[in-house]
């Protein structure tokens, strides 16, 4: 692999995780699409440290996805691309789902 290569591998993966671990802890929240965007009867029904730390997980499960995916496309191997591919989409899937399937876990009771 070349530098460039490298570099991309691992300064992506890295960005996704850094910016999962600070949704973890409820930091990096304005990056997140459509909160800020929410009316404020809208946001309050929901529980703003459950979501952050689903959403903070599944960041970085995909940082981990895209590592596979990069790592598996750039050495020209079949096994960690589609594991990475696979890991991706199952965070992706699981942070859309997840609130709808519990919601008394992310939402307040009203």
């Amino acid at each position: 692999m070349e530098v460039w290569e490298w570099t991309l591998t691992i300064a992506l993966p890295l960005a996704a995780l850094l910016w999962g671990a600070a949704l973890r802890h409820q930091r990096g929240t304005w990056f997140l699409a459509g909160w800020n965007t929410l009316p404020p009867e809208e946001k309050a029904s929901w529980q703003a440290k459950a979501l952050c730390r689903l959403y903070g997980t599944c960041v970085m499960g995909c940082g981990l996805g895209l590592f596979l995916l990069l790592y598996g496309s750039f050495q020209g191997e079949d096994l960690p691309l589609l594991l990475g591919l696979g890991i991706f989409g199952a965070m992706v899937v699981l942070s859309l789902v997840l609130p709808r399937l519990c919601p008394k876990r992310y939402r307040t009771r009203e």
